[in-house]
């Protein structure tokens, strides 16, 4: 393996067509850990978007966005490589999901139903059911006064 700071855009490039450059085609931001059903319903509307999955890994929770790099090229090969951002230039290929070995995750969820599953699982059924439908409750409750359209008749 090629150190790190010796990683040329050719060595990149090759590892890069092996494995389909994976790494540019999605991105994972870190989420608060659930603690509540606003929690679970905010990561319920996550997983009801294309491309989004939600995973627990070594205790802590993320969102991953399965959309490409405006940047990766049809052959793999990063267009801007030279002026990549610094996160590209910091990843390297001891982070590869290609080349080190498992990355299974703690838990992995793909859709509203798995996320609700693992919320009665972890609130209890009949506290969950009840928290979820009290919140949706409050949450179809409008906030303030509906705000009236002006008229011909109310506008004086």
């Amino acid at each position: 393996m090629v150190p790190v700071s010796r990683i040329t855009e050719n060595d990149v490039s090759q590892d890069c067509q092996q494995c389909g450059a994976k790494c540019c085609r999605y991105f994972c931001l870190e989420i608060d850990t659930p603690e509540d059903i606003e929690d679970y319903e905010n990561i319920r509307w996550f997983l009801m978007h294309k491309g989004v999955t939600v995973h627990i890994d070594e205790g802590k929770w993320y969102m991953a966005v399965a959309t490409p790099c405006v940047h990766l090229g049809e052959d793999n090969r990063c267009r801007i490589y030279k002026d990549r951002p610094l996160i590209c230039r910091e990843y390297g290929h001891e982070s590869c999901e290609n080349s080190d070995g498992d990355y299974g995750y703690e838990a992995e969820f793909r859709t509203a139903a798995h996320i609700e599953a693992y919320a009665m699982q972890q609130m209890g059924e009949k506290v969950y059911l009840r928290k979820q439908k009290q919140h949706r409750a409050k949450a179809g409750k409008p906030a303030t006064k509906p705000i009236r359209k002006r008229t011909k008749k109310n506008a004086k």
